[in-house]
């Protein structure tokens, strides 16, 4: 048994996966952006809601940056140097693993492809993940898309502060799969584009998979974004297929559980 834990911007889900990948059962919280309380309330959850006795290890999604085990820097999140796995370890004498959201998201949805694969979730912010032949690439481990700066009606602002679905929610003042209005999804397109299309062109990916709450809804503007994607990128480069995320909110926990899984291997 594995417990994974994705924590969000807003939200932090734990299901409990069998060693066959199957979600037995699973919470949801709000993430509480003090640092010391939300350890305390991820703890009572734990340990209300889930039996740990039969748990090989403990796997932790975090939206930021992290090295050697702990994350040192949370874009979306007042935390910083939050050594999780310590506190987690010490309190559940398990292994803990800790990795960035957007990567465990990325090598769920990739792990079985040929070639090079671009993630990108655009949900709170916008996380990222670049994957080879079913790997995570060492040079964009500490990739983080949504906090790189464009100009956009005269102003630069972040990527994420423009595209992520949190933005376009504040924008619009509803969800996106209730907008049909075609010049809005040309505007959330313009958006999303100032990003996909500099990193489309530097990554050269075979395909991008699209998670979060806007990129679940690519079939809505899907026709739109790859025919000015194209249009937009030179014309040496090949472009990519555009492919919503398989494990549609899920892609995390499944990229926890497959991650706990290549930890134990490494460890033997």
């Amino acid at each position: 048994m594995y417990l994974c834990i994705d924590i969000g911007g807003t939200k932090t889900l734990i299901a409990l996966v069998n060693s066959q990948g199957k979600i037995l059962h699973s919470i949801k919280f709000a993430t509480i952006f003090s640092q010391t309380e939300f350890y305390s309330n991820l703890l009572m959850q734990i340990r209300a809601n889930f039996t740990t006795s039969n748990l090989k290890a403990i796997s932790v999604a975090m939206p930021g940056i992290v090295h050697h085990n702990k994350c040192v820097w949370l874009g979306n999140l007042p935390w910083r140097n939050f050594d999780l796995a310590k506190l987690l370890t010490d309190d559940f004498h398990l292994p803990v693993y800790i990795e960035n959201d957007a990567n465990l998201a990325g090598l769920a949805e990739a792990r079985n492809c040929t070639g090079r694969s671009l993630y990108f979730t655009f949900s709170t912010g916008i996380g990222g993940a670049v994957i080879e032949n079913g790997a995570l690439v060492k040079k964009y481990r500490d990739f983080e898309p949504g906090h790189n700066l464009y100009v956009y009606e005269g102003k630069e602002t972040e990527w994420e502060d423009l595209a992520a679905a949190s933005a376009i929610r504040a924008k619009y003042d509803c969800y996106v799969s209730d907008i049909t209005d075609p010049a809005t999804f040309r505007e959330i397109v313009t958006r999303m584009l100032l990003g996909l299309t500099p990193l489309t062109a530097s990554i050269k990916p075979d395909r991008i998979f699209f998670g979060g709450p806007l990129g679940l809804n690519l079939n809505l503007y899907r026709k739109e974004l790859r025919t000015r994607l194209a249009a937009a990128l030179p014309s040496h480069i090949t472009m990519p297929r555009l492919i919503t995320a398989k494990y549609d909110n899920l892609s995390v926990i499944y990229g926890c559980y497959y991650y706990a899984k290549e930890q134990e291997k490494r460890a033997k």
